[in-house]
């Protein structure tokens, strides 16, 4: 009775080695799978890290030569007209003629000319002025780019649109009417250019609007170089008038 007991015993105990071992194989593929998992997110966690901090490496001289060159590139001449100003000036003039002055000193009569002249004023900076020395790369790869101030660069003067009022001297000749005119035009045409440079010394805007005409110059010129995504801190004279979004 005890031999056949154990007889029996023995197949039992070879049916179990072989569920252990089946169990055995069944966790290498899932333990593979765990392990592709993590190197998966490790890889993932790495092309963040790489497109965080801007992408491949590129040297800072590289992001000044490719700064300078796409200014110097998209500049027909050494001047850079980055925006416009839309302005209005009036000037009023009056010519009075006096018969024999000093002695009669008879009035004959003022030509008044009152002219409202419209215009459009271009600003921008001389290219020239910018050197490699003005660009640098900061912290986290933001590219640090300084402007030199903006000056007026031209002053359109809309003459289709001006508007004239002039009256004449009871006694003056018809021609003191145009002369009188003339000098008006003149001194709204100066006006024009006083007011653009007044109002690039006073408002903020318009450098606002170099450094994102600045920006998106720049952007596709220095992905095309290497950088992932390009972010910038442009200063416009004395000022930060753009900080790296995000």
């Amino acid at each position: 009775m005890t031999d056949r007991s154990s007889s029996n015993a023995s197949p039992s105990g070879a049916e179990s080695e072989r569920t252990e071992e089946t169990t055995e194989r069944r966790r290498w593929p899932r333990c593979l799978a765990v392990l592709l998992g993590v190197l998966v997110l490790i890889a993932g966690a790495g092309v963040a890290l790489w497109q965080w901090w801007g992408g491949p490496d590129i040297s800072e001289e590289k992001v000044r030569r490719t700064v300078v060159s796409t200014i110097q590139k998209e500049t027909p001449a050494s001047f850079l007209v980055t925006g416009q100003l839309q302005t209005t000036a009036t000037a009023t003039v009056r010519n009075t003629k006096v018969f024999l002055p000093g002695t009669l000193d008879m009035s004959l009569g003022t030509t008044t000319s009152e002219v409202r002249l419209p215009g459009t004023a271009s600003y921008g900076f001389d290219v020239r002025s910018l050197s490699s020395s003005d660009i640098r790369v900061g912290k986290n790869g933001v590219v640090e780019v300084h402007l030199p101030d903006l000056v007026v660069h031209g002053v359109d003067a809309k003459l289709g649109e001006m508007e004239i009022k002039t009256e004449t001297g009871w006694a003056r000749l018809p021609k003191s009417r145009n002369h009188v005119q003339q000098d008006a035009m003149g001194v709204a045409e100066k006006a024009l250019r006083r007011q653009a440079e007044d109002h690039l010394k006073r408002s903020t805007q318009p450098r606002v609007n170099t450094a994102r005409a600045l920006r998106k110059m720049l952007r596709p010129a220095l992905k095309s170089a290497g950088v992932a995504d390009p972010r910038f801190r442009i200063r416009v004279g004395p000022e930060i008038v753009l900080e790296p979004q995000g």
